[in-house]
């Protein structure tokens, strides 16, 4: 209830006006359903009566989505005027383009009582980099690229990257529609944490491009930075603060994605960096974060499934190797 105001304001406020909205309410016991009734007549709202997850949900949006593009946004995320003018019509010239993402700045916003329904209003904009886009390591890390940079250090030309952060990203629905498995655009196996890398990859994998559009800007609401640049205090301490059962979710999610989606071949020339960060993962789990345990037998549950997508998933391959391996920094 605390973001949603400010979120469908920004959305009402957008000078390209050929959109429509459709809030997926994921189990919200806040006001925030009736809210948007009585407020915005022109809104959609599906309501699920228990939390879903962040992929299912997104994936009953796009489903029922009659558009050439979707965007799926969070409620912490404050559009630009111009953000949807301006993404658009940049996808409208890469027609191999599957997703475009904007610059995500943070929002600061500590000072606000976590109580306060009337939410962002209060909240500082900033011109620091949340998210200019997904970047992949060779140890198969994934960050926010970009991320406590200073707006103006980012290119200020479109750019093809690796992949894009779900918290506000543009697909073209005909490129959703290629990648789709089992009625499943995110993987609803992954509820939430890392299914927009993992759909980034399968994108670049069926021969679609990525792309980052700095002039469509938009403004996050995050409480954390898990970036590369966070020192292990740091780093730990704002681990702390994330659920457990969050935790494992990661845990678990970025090891599906990878058996789903990593090439035999690159992995091998990628090794002694993959096998590095491995190693560092499992020592800081058995000493700090025991309970991982949980994640790794419910990767072996879902094991066989992404097994199944991973042959579905080759099947339909149109890249190479090579042209996939050029991302891991």
């Amino acid at each position: 209830m605390r973001y949603i105001f400010d979120c469908l304001e920004s959305l009402m406020r957008q000078s390209f006006r050929d959109f429509s909205v459709l809030v997926i309410d994921n189990g919200s016991d806040d006001g925030t359903v009736n809210f948007i009734r009585s407020n915005y007549p022109t809104v959609s709202v599906l309501q699920n009566f228990k939390n879903l997850g962040y992929a299912k949900a997104n994936n009953q949006g796009i489903l029922l989505a009659n558009s050439d593009y979707v965007l799926v946004m969070n409620p912490d995320v404050i559009l630009t005027d111009e953000f949807l003018a301006e993404i658009v019509a940049f996808a409208e010239q890469k027609p191999d383009g599957a997703s475009f993402g904007g610059k995500i700045l943070k929002m600061q916003s500590e000072a606000i009582d976590q109580d306060d329904v009337s939410g962002l209003r209060q909240a500082v904009k900033s011109d620091i980099i949340d998210s200019a886009g997904l970047q992949i390591f060779k140890s198969r890390r994934i960050v926010n690229r970009g991320e406590n940079d200073q707006a103006e250090d980012q290119s200020k030309r479109p750019t093809e990257i690796f992949g894009l952060s779900g918290a506000c990203v543009l697909y073209r629905k005909q490129a959703l529609t290629d990648v789709m498995i089992k009625n499943d655009f995110f993987d609803s196996d992954f509820f939430a944490y890392k299914e927009d890398v993992d759909l980034a990859w399968r994108l670049r994998l069926y021969g679609w491009t990525n792309w980052y559009v700095p002039k469509a800007v938009s403004f996050h609401h995050r409480h954390l930075a898990l970036n590369a640049e966070n020192g292990f205090y740091q780093t730990f301490q704002n681990r702390r603060q994330i659920s457990k059962i969050l935790r494992q979710l990661s845990f678990r999610n970025h090891h599906l994605l990878l058996v789903k989606n990593d090439l035999p071949l690159n992995l091998i020339l990628n090794l002694p960096w993959f096998l590095g960060r491995e190693l560092k993962i499992i020592i800081y789990s058995l000493i700090f974060e025991p309970f991982q345990w949980r994640g790794g037998v419910e990767f072996f549950q879902y094991l066989p499934g992404a097994l199944i997508k991973r042959r579905v998933i080759m099947g339909h391959r149109k890249i190479s190797a090579k042209e996939i391996r050029k991302w891991f920094k």
